[in-house]
């Protein structure tokens, strides 16, 4: 691990792909804040740049409610689109449009601290690291698993997934400034146990903002669908290996891409701090168990609480 600042003059946080299993950054989050702990920049691939995007523009109170609300079939109700486009299978415009809904800023340079979402150059094989225009524009780059969703066009490049050259920009945070970078790994550390309901509790009922936003996920699914739900359902199922549909394949390869990546940038360029939440068992597709992940990010930031004292300021 590189040497620390005794104090550090600009934190950085960083936020890793990882899916469904990126539910944990909003837990690390929330609980950074709640021990003082402001970053001054912060950088996400695929999941990570969506929380990154979330916590830089005050939005993660949000999410989290929608998180424990959420069940499988509003979240198939995300991915049920009209028909299948020719470089993907979803053009992702519905999560685009629930995170429009939920996320205030359209400009990057609007955020309340520096931001930058990691993406793919499909043909020159590069990373792109975005840190300004339009923020949706960088999230859906970030997130383009490559056959899930289409390739993003931006400057007469295809981007997809970041996750494909860099899931844990430690050293696009440091080239954003930080002497002392925060990580969050969402990939690498399984659950030692399988979490229960009742490990979790759901609010009882939801509030009027989330019933709206709700109420929008069922508006998004295409007429004469409802069976499709069922099809959905099995994407996001953990399976035998005998019973693996195309989109366990597709995300199960990247996800052996990206934790070979993780584990190499881990040994050449470490953060000063790692959080490693234990949501390893999650599947990508899995987002209604946005719960478990959130309390596991909780948790993992106690774990390393020692570490993390001399980063505290008072809260506001």
């Amino acid at each position: 691990m590189p040497p620390s600042p005794s104090h550090p003059n600009t934190i950085g946080l960083v936020l890793g792909s990882g899916g469904a299993r990126g539910w944990a950054h909003i837990g690390v989050l929330r609980r950074l804040h709640e021990l003082g702990i402001r970053p001054h920049c912060i950088a996400g691939t695929s999941a990570g740049a969506i929380a990154a995007a979330l916590y830089a523009s005050d939005s993660i109170e949000t999410m989290e409610e929608l998180a424990a609300q959420l069940d499988w079939k509003q979240v198939a109700q995300l991915f049920l689109e009209g028909s299948f486009p020719r470089s993907g299978l979803l053009t992702g415009k519905n999560v685009m449009l629930l995170l429009k809904s939920i996320i205030p800023v359209r400009a990057i340079s609007s955020l309340r601290i520096p931001y930058a979402a990691v993406a793919t150059d499909i043909e020159t094989e590069k990373e792109i690291v975005l840190q300004s225009g339009n923020l949706f524009d960088a999230i859906r780059a970030s997130i383009g698993i490559p056959g899930i969703f289409t390739t993003t066009l931006m400057n007469g490049h295809h981007l997809v997934d970041g996750g494909l050259v860099n899931p844990l920009p430690v050293t696009v945070c440091r080239a954003m400034g930080a002497d002392f970078v925060i990580a969050v790994d969402v990939n690498l550390r399984a659950s030692p146990k399988k979490i229960t309901p009742l490990d979790y509790p759901r609010p009882a009922s939801p509030t009027q903002r989330i019933t709206q936003l709700l109420d929008s996920l069922s508006k998004l699914m295409p007429q004469g669908a409802t069976p499709a739900l069922k099809t959905s359902h099995r994407w996001m199922t953990p399976k035998k290996c005998a019973d693996l549909s195309i989109f366990d394949v597709l995300t199960r390869s990247f996800r052996l891409v990206e934790n070979q990546i993780t584990r190499r940038e881990l040994a050449l360029n470490p953060p000063n701090i790692l959080i490693q939440p234990e949501v390893g068992d999650i599947m990508t597709l899995e987002f209604q168990r946005g719960p478990e992940a959130i309390a596991a990010g909780i948790r993992a930031v106690d774990e390393v609480l020692p570490q993390l004292q001399k980063l505290q300021t008072p809260t506001s």
